[in-house]
């Protein structure tokens, strides 16, 4: 197109007239370029292209497709146009795939990779990352195994003469990696091996005939062992891996050196273009992708240097460097004979005299080198003995004053053990007394003025014992520092030990309050969790830390602190223990009475109703005798009085009375009692036996009232066998399920029961003891009836008397 323009236009004409030519240009080209776009977007948004990957099936093929479909699919997901495909192939299909461009991508192993680069121009665009237990590694090994019980093969020199079993001879992780190996090793498997059998693909048949004992030996990729062992078929231990290997996997075994990971590579005929897509897919491939993970991989990453799978096929003569194989060595030596044979005879001539005079030469290296070594081995021996003698006498006394020192603080630790000990075994001592003591030896033996034990509940905290200088820690309750309880506690093995607490409060760490300079801290263990913290601080900062020997008293003695606590938690519980059998014993003893003292609350209230009827008859027949009516108002009010004090004695008797139940083990319940009557028993010279059974069930009960009954039998059982002249003094307790019931006996060797009272055993005040009550039974038949349950007692002759009750399975499983 042609314009003209006028030299005469004004600047804004001449502006518009260039705007308008601009916006008629690109709407002429913009046009074209939108069309095309959306041609291209239309094309690629409906026309798929099959994209095949030719995979090595080294396990079978539903192995291989269950480990790489993923890996096809998140692909076929990262690259828009294409569907990416699995095909598995064996070697030969393999070569055979690339050779007739059947595939477009090959992953394969890296000795069949090289071949194929070589034969085909495939070239390598990704590299593996094989995980194993969480860890991702570039390369991979081989194994050599035999049975550990095969006494005859430990080493590789001891397989010939021996069968060995390998995948196929082209296969690089199945058989020619350990190939070099035993090259390396003179072993020659195609001659020196009494079978080599090549069984193909999957590698899993292989490791199973050296277990099965069908072969000696064999060679296998070592993850395959390691996913086999894993998988449960047999143990690490069922195998002898020869030519051992360092491995920076300690699970992975390994015979042979690491080689590059399977690479992922193009073949010839495969665009550029798509080769780049699929590499940064597969690079970009999170580490737990699916495709990763159902791969067993940790990813992909660069393609690495393969050179040294080239150099184990150049060693071994196969593969690119078969032809070295080949090379007519027979037609050389037959046409060069005679003069081969010549220069032979001259070389071994040469060979001769050169041995001879190297030999001459090295023999007086060796002499001169020998005589030079002892010259200076003599001067060294000189200087050393010199500087011996000049710091023996320095270093005799550094180790003398080292000695004294530790001798003092073992001296100086044994005294503080022995305090210890001294103040945790006096009887007359209080609780708090021992703890008052334990730290005041705790606060000489560190020479700090303050010494506190305070509680770690963070709920109520709590100053328990203070030693020392009181004035350090007016107004403390609890702990110095909930910042230093914290580190206590994450650090539970540990003391904490503070020099010089203004270096640890610039790194806003605050411990203790201000005027101290120093810290040293323990928590105390109860039951084997902490309960308090054990404090000491000194206003004055320490020029380091204490010693192990120092850490270690201050161990035991927060160890000591904890048992005190516990024996005297203890204490307590037992004695609210026998508190509350104690009351459970009023409770059941008046119910049993009741029935008895019934008689006496009803002659006083029927003589006050009588009294009280009488008066009033006598004023409805118009008897207003006022003596009289006196008379009968204070029988009436002497009756009632009377009724009342009974009433009064009762409610004070029984003084609590609540009914709670929980469920609980009767097992629980029968260790808690044998421990609280375990001075009775031993006071009586009782053998107690306890056959409890472990997987009995909770029942639903008031744990008090059924040790109650428990202690009543127990005790029953003890005065049974309370006679001089009886030898067996056993009682049995036992515990088991019986249909929808759990049954607990006791069964004692005393004298029996006669037959005749059987029946009025649990009878209200019915005893056979010269000083029993008549209730103790009696009671024990009223709580366990309150429990749906059921009590009795049999004579068993020779085997003594045995009591029992039965309580109802209930609703605590």
């Amino acid at each position: 197109m042609r314009l003209k323009i006028s030299t005469e236009m004004g600047g804004l004409s001449e502006y518009m007239f260039y705007a308008n030519i601009k916006r008629e240009c690109i709407n002429r080209l913009l046009i074209p370029v939108v069309m095309f776009a959306l041609l291209i977007i239309f094309d690629k948004s409906y026309a798929i292209e099959e994209v095949k990957i030719g995979v090595l099936s080294y396990r079978g093929t539903e192995h291989t497709y269950n480990q790489w479909n993923a890996t096809a699919q998140y692909l076929s997901e990262k690259i828009p146009g294409y569907h990416f495909e699995i095909v598995a192939l064996n070697l030969p299909e393999i070569s055979n795939a690339v050779e007739n461009q059947l595939v477009d991508f090959t992953l394969t192993s890296p000795g069949n990779y090289v071949e194929l680069e070589s034969n085909y121009g495939i070239s390598r665009i990704a590299t593996m990352l094989s995980k194993n237990d969480g860890v991702s590694s570039t390369r991979f090994g081989a194994v050599i195994i035999s049975r550990a019980d095969n006494n005859e093969i430990k080493i590789l020199n001891d397989l010939k003469g021996h069968s060995f079993m390998a995948v196929s001879p082209n296969a690089f992780g199945g058989f020619q990696m350990a190939w070099r190996e035993l090259d390396e090793n003179g072993i020659d498997p195609y001659k020196d091996f009494s079978e080599l059998k090549f069984v193909g693909f999957p590698q899993d048949k292989i490791p199973l005939a050296v277990y099965d004992g069908d072969i000696d030996a064999a060679t296998v990729r070592s993850e395959t062992l390691v996913r086999m062992v894993e998988s449960g078929r047999f143990s690490m231990d069922d195998f002898t891996v020869l030519n051992r290997q360092q491995s920076t996997n300690s699970k992975i075994p390994l015979s042979t050196r690491l080689y590059p990971e399977w690479p992922f590579a193009k073949n010839a005929n495969t665009s550029r273009e798509l080769a780049k897509n699929v590499t940064m897919a597969l690079l970009a491939m999170p580490e737990m992708h699916l495709a990763a993970t159902s791969s067993h991989t940790g990813g992909w990453t660069v393609p690495l240097d393969y050179s040294s799978v080239h150099t184990l096929m150049r060693t071994l003569k196969i593969g690119p460097y078969i032809s070295l194989r080949e090379t007519t060595l027979k037609s050389f030596i037959n046409k060069y004979k005679f003069w081969i044979m010549i220069a032979a005879l001259v070389i071994m001539s040469l060979m001769v005299m050169s041995f001879y005079i190297s030999r001459t030469n090295r023999k007086l290296k060796e002499n001169d080198s020998i005589l030079r070594n002892e010259i200076a081995e003599r001067k060294q021996s000189e200087i050393k003995l010199d500087n011996y003698k000049n710091t023996l006498e320095l270093r005799v006394e550094s180790r003398t004053s080292e000695l004294e020192k530790a001798n003092k603080d073992l001296q100086k630790s044994q005294q503080a053990l022995h305090n210890l000990v001294d103040i945790t075994s006096q009887p007359n001592l209080s609780h708090e007394e021992k703890l008052l003591q334990l730290l005041e030896n705790g606060r000489a033996y560190y020479v700090l003025p303050i010494a506190i034990l305070s509680t770690l509940d963070n709920r109520a905290p709590q100053t328990c014992i203070i030693s020392g200088d009181r004035s350090l820690v007016a107004d403390t309750i609890g702990p110095l520092s909930q910042q230093c309880v914290q580190i206590l506690e994450e650090h539970q093995d540990q003391p904490l030990d503070i020099p010089d607490l203004e270096k640890f409060r610039k790194n806003k760490i605050v411990c203790g309050r201000e005027g101290l300079k120093s810290y040293l801290a323990s928590a105390v263990f109860v039951k084997g969790k902490p309960s308090c913290i054990l404090e000491f601080a000194d206003i004055k900062k320490r020029d380091s830390r204490y010693s192990h020997w120092d850490h270690n008293l201050l161990q035991v003695m927060a160890q000591w602190i904890g048992n005190e606590l516990e024996k005297q938690a203890e204490i307590e519980e037992k004695q609210g223990h026998q508190y509350e059998l104690a009351r459970v014993a009023r409770a059941s003893s008046m119910g049993e009475m009741a029935a008895g003292l019934a008689h006496e609350l009803n002659q006083p209230l029927t003589g006050a109703i009588n009294y009280s009827s009488g008066c009033l008859r006598r004023i409805e027949q118009g008897d207003h005798n006022i003596e009289k009516l006196k008379q009968g108002l204070e029988k009436t009010v002497e009756g009632a009085t009377l009724a009342a004090d009974i009433i009064r004695q009762l409610r004070n008797f029984l003084q609590r009375g609540d009914d709670y139940q929980c469920c609980a083990s009767l097992n629980d319940v029968v260790l808690n009692i044998t421990d609280l009557i375990s001075a009775d028993i031993k006071r009586h010279n009782v053998e107690l036996t306890l056959n409890l059974d472990k997987n009995i069930q909770d029942v639903r009960m008031n744990k008090v009232q059924i040790e109650q009954v428990i202690l009543n039998l127990i005790r029953n059982g003890l005065d049974a066998m309370d006679d001089d002249l009886l030898m067996n003094r056993q009682l049995t307790i036992t515990t088991k399920v019986i249909e929808e019931f759990v049954m607990l006996s006791v069964l004692d060797t005393g004298s029996g029961i006669e037959q005749s009272t059987n029946t009025k055993l649990f009878e209200p005040f019915y005893t056979t003891k010269e000083e029993g009550m008549g209730i103790g039974l009696s009671i024990s038949r009223t709580i366990i009836e309150a429990h749906n349950g059921i009590i009795g007692g049999e004579n068993l002759g020779d085997q003594g008397t045995q009591f029992y009750f039965r309580l109802p399975l209930g609703d605590c499983a």
